[in-house]
């Protein structure tokens, strides 16, 4: 264990060396990515094992080193009954002592430090960790999931294999309490503090990483001290804590705070949240418009789906919102996955009062658009817009290509709509009439895409696709179309968008007269 101990000091003691400058992979957009830093990390275990051995081989040499000396006084103790023993022993204290120092002068690990600065550009981020910190809160706060189910690996009532240390979940309370999350920042430091100490045994282990009693204390009175709940039993706690570690400076100063604390009597700010629950609730659960509405056989539109008519089920009117089911084999949609696939880049929005595109927090996804003049995906896309033109009757010259996007970690999409202007003044500008929404993969919890005005939810169902209008019979925008992706709690969503343009629907979708 010490030996463990003195490696991983090591580690702690270069990695701030490094200089190297990171490139933002953006991780956390996407879970699919996410399976490229296993690689990066069995690299960085294979080369650690190679330094641990190294050092081994180190700790053997000096044991043998003793052994040999240990052996060497012996003889020495004889140099008065027998001459001829203190030649060896001179020779060995005048070379040997000089190989040994040479030995320990050297610098085991070169090579495993230099292979690990080349990797250290490919690593994650703070951004990558704030981000995913971020899509832990979503679920957390969308789905009413408690920080000691999550660190427990408990998600919405069923139990996943995985759980978190103290040292992790002391990073969400950290990361909570500087966004001033403090209700949800109490909720996990109180499991940090719960896990701590009852892991007695790794507290070395814990102050090598940088987690201590004093940090995990002083942070949950600073969550307090934000909080108008009663300080009563922290204060109890914190007064056990100086009783247990009498020694901490840090503890100390923390008890006098929260005793001043006790006695002014201060009380913050109440936290303001809008009501969100018809949202969190069709998150959580599918929500229906109502009972009028009915599924059937689409076989109409073209004449192609005379032969095979597509099923199509109804979920709205107003705004008109079709559900087409099994419309994608899985054979296309893992050739579509696997288009995308190594070739994923962060989805960006544009801000129409900016008239600029830029990341986008609000959107947690990475995508690729598909081109159809790429030979490779010719055939494939050719014939997912032929499927799209027979589900719509629309044309979809000049519509924007599609986009294949995979989601990452409590990946969402903030409520929005699809359409750039309302008021359609702009006659000119190439607005989006309809969004098709195809669902590439299953997802086993969370990822729904709400209408929260007109209470509507889908879940993901893999060979299914959404299809809604988002400007009226005028060209208008309509705001009840604004939609939105609940945050992924299990699996990898993985999604294809097709946004058509109003202009070339003149013949296919005339304007009405205004009544």
């Amino acid at each position: 264990m010490k030996r463990l101990k003195c490696f991983l000091s090591l580690i702690f003691l270069w990695l701030p060396s490094v200089t190297l400058e990171k490139l933002n992979k953006n991780y956390a957009m996407s879970i699919f990515d996410l399976g490229e830093l296993l690689t990066h990390s069995q690299v960085l275990v294979n080369q650690l094992e190679v330094y641990a051995d190294k050092l081994q081989q180190r700790v053997d040499l000096v044991d043998s080193y003793i052994e040999i000396m240990t052996e060497k006084m012996a003889q020495a103790e004889k140099m008065d009954s027998d001459p001829l023993s203190s030649f060896p022993f001179m020779r060995h204290m005048q070379s040997d002592w000089a190989n040994i120092l040479w030995h320990l002068e050297q610098q085991p690990g070169e090579a495993q430090a230099t292979a690990i600065s080349l990797l250290h550009s490919e690593l994650p981020t703070a951004k990558d960790l704030r981000e995913t910190i971020n899509g832990l809160f979503r679920i957390q706060l969308i789905y009413n999931v408690n920080g000691s189910d999550m660190a427990r690996g408990i998600l919405m009532g069923v139990q996943h294999n995985y759980s978190l240390t103290a040292f992790e979940v002391h990073t969400m309370a950290k990361y909570l309490a500087e966004a001033e999350e403090y209700i949800a920042a109490r909720d996990w430091i109180s499991v940090a503090l719960d896990l701590y100490l009852a892991d007695e045994a790794n507290w070395d282990l814990y102050e090598l990483q940088g987690l201590s009693s004093d940090s995990l204390y002083e942070l949950h009175v600073e969550v307090l001290d934000n909080l108008s709940a009663d300080k009563e039993m922290p204060l109890a706690l914190m007064m056990e804590a100086v009783k247990r570690h009498p020694e901490s400076h840090n503890l100390k100063r923390a008890l006098t705070r929260l005793e001043m604390s006790v006695r002014i009597g201060e009380e913050p700010q109440g936290q303001e949240m809008e009501d969100v629950f018809s949202y969190f609730r069709c998150c959580s659960s599918e929500c229906r418009r109502g009972s009028r509405l009915y599924c059937l056989y689409n076989s109409k539109a073209t004449a192609f789906l005379r032969l095979a008519p597509l099923k199509m089920e109804l979920l709205s009117l107003d705004p008109y919102v079709v559900l087409y089911h099994d419309v994608l084999s899985d054979i296309e949609m893992l050739a579509l996955k696997a288009l995308a696939k190594g070739d994923l880049v962060r989805s960006v929005t544009y801000n129409v009062t900016k008239k600029e595109i830029s990341e986008d927090p609000q959107r947690t996804t990475k995508g690729i658009k598909l081109d159809r003049k790429i030979d490779l995906t010719h055939s494939l896309v050719s014939k997912m817009e032929i499927l799209t033109e027979d589900m719509t009757s629309l044309d979809l010259d000049s519509s924007e290509p599609f986009q294949v996007i995979n989601y990452g970690i409590g990946g969402h999409y903030v409520q929005h709509a699809d359409y750039f202007t309302e008021s359609g003044s702009d006659p000119h500008l190439p607005d989006r009439i309809v969004t098709v929404l195809f669902y590439l993969s299953d997802v086993p919890l969370g990822g729904a895409t709400v209408f929260p005005l007109i209470n509507l939810s889908v879940m993901p169902k893999k060979g299914s696709a959404l299809f809604w209008y988002n400007l009226d019979h005028r060209g208008h925008g309509m705001s009840s179309t604004y939609h939105s992706a609940c945050p992924v709690v299990v699996g990898s969503k993985w999604i294809m968008t097709k946004w058509i343009n109003r202009l070339p629907q003149l013949f296919r979708r005339p304007c009405l007269r205004e009544q």
